[in-house]
């Protein structure tokens, strides 16, 4: 099986609880070959569903169907996760009552958001790295500060200097705690911000569905941050090469809103938000509103990236970066003084330029100064 198959045949079998009529035409296309399930396994990983698929699989039946070893194997990855999960939501429950107690206001984002809202299965479905915490503009130097003297550290110092182009103060993180914290003055980065505002997420904000006291983002407002955050700051729309675990969360947010509604009220990036949804349904093998328009050039490139080899996919992601981000982006410095203030307190930083080059030697050297 090649890299192509293999991906489409983990998307469509993460769509199996959305058409449970196919499990016998995924049961046929499962692997038979080891090699064709160490691939499966990579691509999963790669795309953070492996705890999705185990599910998937399980409820479906389908666990005979794979060898004993990888059934054992994605068991235990799958219960790590929940044990993981699980101390990190004690984790944000202890911020959440920090910050209540100071009087402050805080939103969960992402997917700690998503977990204690009861999106997916269960707890352990979603792999976490960081609690991303949202609070008002105002706030963040002070809840950063609330931490640190409640036992958590950062390994980058705070650059008062780039304050405005600032989207969340550095990652906290405590010896003996699971997640790092992401504190958040901003929902996306500073660009963004005229589509999306830390006033409008504060003003639609919900109590989550399984944790009383723990306010989360509305629906509509995941379904955006969604499409922001793995279209345009994490560059999927220009790579064409969508993460299955984005895909996947807005696949279970379809379920609670509307998204062609939603992105239509949105009224922000058309044609971006039309392709990202059209992207989903396909991916997933489902019907689309007729009225997402087809996108051939953004698909034509989706399917070269799911194509593509290790190291064609690095020269690829690393040509559409370093223009984005070489090219596009100093343009913008013209006419936007936060792009201005992000890049000159960065160029002016003792050490920024050992750590971009480190940055880049890791994603694409896997190699560390």
């Amino acid at each position: 099986m090649n890299k192509k198959q293999i991906y489409y045949l983990i998307s469509r079998t993460l769509s199996l609880d959305f058409r449970p009529g196919k499990a016998d035409e995924i049961k046929a296309m499962l692997p038979r070959k080891k090699e064709d399930w160490q691939k499966w396994v990579k691509t999963g990983s790669d795309h953070l569903v492996l705890q999705s698929l185990y599910l998937t699989l399980k409820n479906h039946r389908l666990l005979p169907c794979l060898p004993d070893e990888l059934c054992e194997y994605l068991e235990y990855i799958y219960n790590l996760n929940l044990q993981r999960n699980r101390k990190m939501m004690i984790q944000a429950r202890q911020i959440r009552d920090l910050l209540n107690k100071a009087g402050i206001d805080c939103i969960f984002m992402k997917g700690t958001g998503n977990i204690f809202d009861g999106l997916y299965r269960d707890e352990g479905e979603r792999m976490v790295y960081d609690l991303d915490i949202l609070v008002e503009d105002g706030n963040m130097v002070r809840v950063a500060e609330m931490l640190l003297d409640n036992g958590y550290r950062t390994h980058k110092k705070f650059d008062p200097g780039a304050y405005s182009s600032t989207m969340h103060y550095p990652i906290l993180v405590k010896e003996d705690c699971v997640a790092g914290v992401e504190i958040h003055r901003l929902p996306v980065h500073h660009q963004y911000l005229k589509a999306f505002t830390t006033e409008k997420v504060f003003a639609t904000k919900k109590p989550s569905a399984k944790e009383k006291g723990l306010p989360v983002m509305d629906d509509r407002n995941k379904i955006i941050h969604n499409f922001i955050h793995s279209q345009l700051m994490h560059n999927g729309h220009y790579h064409a090469d969508v993460s299955l675990r984005d895909l996947y969360d807005l696949l279970l947010l379809s379920q609670r809103e509307n998204i062609c509604k939603t992105f239509s009220e949105f009224k922000y990036y058309g044609r971006k938000s039309k392709a990202y949804m059209l992207l989903m349904y396909r991916v997933f093998d489902l019907p689309a509103p007729k009225n997402l328009t087809k996108k051939p050039f953004f698909f034509a490139r989706h399917k070269m990236a799911v194509s593509m080899g290790k190291k064609q996919k690095m020269v690829y992601h690393f040509a559409v970066q370093s223009f984005k981000k070489y090219v596009a982006f100093p343009i913008r410095t013209i006419w936007d003084k936060n792009t201005r203030n992000y890049v000159f307190s960065r160029l002016r930083k003792k050490g920024w330029y050992r750590e971009h080059l480190n940055a880049y030697r890791r994603r694409y050297l896997k190699k560390r100064e």
